[in-house]
């Protein structure tokens, strides 16, 4: 995936009075950031604006077919653009997906992703995961204007100390390239939460975010020298296993499934009792992908998660607290 981003004084310009050392450091958290919400969006355009309202936003990193007329056209749709600075909140728009980027109670732009596919092309799910990203990019945007980014907070999740999306994107790289080139393979796992909403509306968000904590140091305790974790956002974990098979890959599946189970319920400070957490599982092995010769490394990744998600669907849709692993049908274009 390559991003196009704006450079030199136009940059210094838009990225919060940025000096020029500060606006390479920007342009490398708007590549990321980008490629970032992208891969989680599972979005094939996209783009970023800065600006502190609607009439104001100026586009400073896409990518896509359109993505060198977006920088020179330089401005969103002005009814969508306006339509989310003002809900402040997340909203899917036919193909469009837009998120308003808020430093506390000052707007600093807007994130938006496309699919030129379907209208239907994004979920709710999609939402609060690329709200996620949405975060991520703003707190890294303001902390490199400040001078106070830090690389370590940059790349862990706040919530559970896991590595993060932006983490993710760079693992999977790797983890696709060597996978391609070799023999051996690799899987990717979704993991979902179970009814954590139930969890959030009878003990309290507070609850809520205890259970997300215990699910991701159980995945840490079950995945130890076999996998890694991630947070992906919202209520979904992703672990990536090297040197797989289909039938490693179920194993560590199910070892992470009955692990979770077992050892999240309990009593919460400073009161409380946390319930047993489930979680529900997709599993999609790179070698399990048709048609790999030839495409390039994003595209596989994408393609991998895409059909990760679709087994993780089918676990839920099969009735929660289970494993699910991809088939040729969940690689659909």
């Amino acid at each position: 995936m390559r991003i196009h981003t704006l450079r030199g004084a136009k940059l210094e310009e838009s990225v919060l009075g940025a000096s020029s050392s500060r606006a390479r450091s920007a342009t490398r958290v708007l590549d990321e950031g980008l490629e970032a919400a992208a891969l989680a969006g599972r979005a094939s355009a996209g783009a970023i604006y800065l600006g502190a309202r609607a009439d104001l936003l100026r586009c400073v990193a896409a990518f896509g077919p359109s993505a060198k007329l977006a920088l020179e056209r330089g401005v969103p749709k002005r009814n969508l653009a306006t339509r989310a600075m003002n809900r402040r909140t997340p909203f899917i728009s036919g193909q469009a997906l837009l998120t308003p980027l808020f430093d506390g109670d000052k707007a600093i732009g807007l994130l938006e992703l496309q699919h030129p596919k379907s209208p239907n092309r994004f979920t709710p799910r999609d939402l609060r995961v690329v709200e996620g990203m949405a975060r991520y990019i703003t707190t890294s945007l303001v902390q490199t204007s400040s001078l106070r980014r830090q690389e370590g907070l940059a790349a862990h999740d706040p919530l559970t100390g896991l590595r993060n999306v932006r983490e993710l994107n760079s693992e999977l790289t790797r983890a696709v390239g060597t996978a391609r080139r070799g023999e051996r393979d690799m899987a990717l796992m979704f993991v979902d939460v179970d009814h954590l909403k139930r969890v959030n509306s009878k003990l309290g968000h507070a609850a809520g975010s205890e259970a997300l904590k215990r699910t991701g140091k159980a995945l840490q305790e079950a995945a130890a020298g076999v996998g890694d974790v991630y947070r992906f956002g919202g209520d979904e974990f992703v672990v990536v296993q090297r040197n797989a098979s289909k039938e490693s890959a179920r194993a560590l599946a199910d070892h992470l499934r009955s692990h979770v189970a077992a050892s999240t319920a309990g009593p919460m400070r400073p009161r409380g009792e946390l319930p047993k957490i489930t979680v529900s599982i997709g599993v999609a092995t790179l070698h399990g992908l048709r048609h790999l010769n030839g495409q390039p490394a994003s595209d596989l990744k994408s393609r991998l998660m895409t059909t990760a998600d679709r087994a993780l669907f089918r676990a839920k849709a099969a009735g929660r607290n289970r494993v699910a692993l991809a088939t040729t049908r969940d690689d659909r274009h």
